[in-house]
């Protein structure tokens, strides 16, 4: 068998080898803006995704569209157009012109104790009783019916609930993630962030707030209240200008006491380092409903503070759980920096901050000197590597979690292709060089298909998709054009090897049942894949 550089090309993808792709659904819809793992909304046992189109337009110009596409376990394209009529998942209209629903989308756990799982869809241009742009979340419920969501029902009381921003122009919803248990109850929370809010810190110091789940009845929630107190918890920007919680996600347990922590980017926070360095805060789960500021936290009280390590790096602007890395058994962490240049001009920078019990501060200068964790260094000037960052699992199977990380300025295939980088765990501080996961070292690439798609403008972990008991991806690129510029697409990538993401070209693959592969003469490579399976 020759030996083939380890990178998946989304060309191979779109042509269902290896998983299938996402088409969106018309022109400057940009779908694959967002995309997460959705959970099961359906209860048919397989993964299924959800992925925002913030610029589509079923209700007015801009309302926004969020897709749920049910997990499928062959590489048949998926058209959102048919999702959209109930083909193979359900559609999620926004409210209103103007809204932006599914600039973010998130699993919410199961909230309302059905069985299915639940999501969370943010909606950051919406106008409720607070103001112009104050934003709106909503909470909708899994179905295993594909009738289309619409989110003005939603906001009534049916089929999920709506959550209200604070203030105008909060625009809240900006960011939105399932939190995990944050105070103990044995409820999953929710995290919506509101970046442009105004605490008493100063003008678009941020705001984050914490939604406890409830087995009563769901009403709509107001962030006025979450502030108060009533039902949750705010997390208070630390400076002007920071704009705290652009990015949130749940953690992990990084200090070890049982409770769900969180973190939350502040891109425009200015450290020691210099201007717009940009913060991260690790907020400790708590039981109570006290408000928490970042200024606390900064100084070590109730979680600690991440400090960016260069001027303009914009760290914070993408951050995520990243599972436990170094096997400590302590939740870790990772921050993009996609502004920071260490292979040119905007090549950027993610780092992995080890999980650790105490409030001490980190300043990601000593990450990337191998204390406390690991950095991971951009490919080539402009690529914005780091610009999306997420937990995927552990891909390789060697105990350790793994990473994504997003460069949707990479030119793999043309300019602003975009490329992702899957990196493999490690248990020491030793830099990465995203070069060296693209030939094979420590991980492997995954290639943009054509100029413009901005490919990895969005990553996650996507659950198993297409039930083999193997781990998935997901990819958003918003920026191509299957169905007219812009449309967007998206694409999943199956796990397979039993444990093993596949690190050269693959001719056949098999499937999660038995099947007979048949070779040629020539030089080829067949993964059998789950299943009794006959390779001749």
């Amino acid at each position: 068998i020759a030996y083939v550089p380890p990178q998946i090309q989304l060309s191979a993808v779109a042509a269902g080898n290896g998983g299938f792709v996402i088409n969106g659904q018309c022109v400057g819809d940009q779908s694959g803006y967002s995309v997460a793992f959705a959970g099961d909304v359906n209860g048919d046992g397989l993964a299924d995704l959800i992925v925002g189109a913030y610029r589509s337009d079923p209700n007015g110009s801009d309302s926004g569209r969020s897709y749920v596409v049910f997990g499928q376990t062959g590489g048949t394209a998926i058209d959102l157009s048919a999702v959209a009529t109930g083909s193979g998942g359900f559609a999620i209209n926004g409210q209103c012109a103007g809204d932006y629903s599914g600039v973010s989308v998130a699993a919410a756990g199961d909230i309302n104790g059905d069985g299915l799982a639940d999501l969370l869809v943010g909606a950051y241009h919406s106008g409720p009783a607070a103001g112009a742009e104050a934003g709106r979340s909503y909470v909708v419920f899994g179905s295993t019916g594909t009738a289309p969501v619409e989110l003005s029902a939603v906001a009534n009381g049916t089929g999920g609930f709506v959550i209200n921003g604070q203030g105008a122009s909060d625009r809240s919803g900006v960011a939105v993630a399932g939190a995990g248990d944050v105070n103990g109850d044995g409820l999953g929370d929710l995290i919506v962030g509101a970046h442009l809010s105004d605490p008493a810190a100063g003008t678009d110091a941020g705001r984050g707030y914490v939604i406890f789940g409830t087995t009563g009845t769901m009403a709509a929630v107001d962030l006025s209240a979450i502030a108060s107190g009533q039902g949750g918890f705010v997390i208070n920007g630390q400076g002007a200008s920071d704009y705290s919680c652009r990015s949130v996600a749940a953690a992990g347990d990084v200090n070890g006491d049982g409770l769900s922590d969180l973190i939350v980017g502040a891109f425009g926070s200015d450290p020691a380092a210099g201007a717009h360095a940009g913060r991260s805060y690790v907020v400790f789960g708590q039981t109570g409903t006290m408000a928490i500021d970042l200024s606390a936290v900064a100084n070590g009280t109730g979680g600690f503070v991440i400090n960016g390590g260069g001027s303009y790096d914009l760290s914070g602007t993408s951050v995520a759980g990243a599972g436990d890395v170094n096997g400590d058994g302590l939740a870790d962490l990772i921050v993009g920096a996609y502004r920071s240049d260490p292979n040119g001009g905007d090549s950027g920078r993610s780092y992995v901050v080890f999980g650790q019990t105490g409030g001490t501060a980190i300043n990601l200068t000593a990450i990337a000197n191998g204390s406390g964790g690991f950095v991971i260094n951009g490919e080539g000037a402009y690529d914005s590597s780091g610009f999306s960052v997420a937990a995927a699992g552990d891909v390789n199977g060697d105990g350790l979690a793994d990473l994504i990380v997003g460069a949707n300025g990479s030119d793999p295939n043309g300019g602003n292709s975009g490329r992702s980088y899957v990196v493999f765990g490690q248990t020491g501080g030793t830099a990465i060089d995203l070069s060296a996961i693209a030939n094979g070292s420590g991980g492997f690439a995954i290639n943009g298909e054509s100029a413009g798609d901005l490919s990895g403008r969005s990553v996650a972990a996507a659950g198993d998709v297409n039930g083999d008991g193997l781990s998935d991806l997901i990819v958003g690129a918003d920026g191509s054009d299957p169905n007219g510029s812009y449309s967007g697409r998206s694409y999943v990538i199956f796990g397979n090897t039993l444990g093993v993401f596949a690190q050269t070209a693959v001719d056949q693959m098999g499937g999660a049942g038995n099947d007979y592969l048949m070779g040629t003469f020539g030089g080829e490579t067949i993964v059998g894949g789950a299943g009794n399976d006959i390779l001749v």
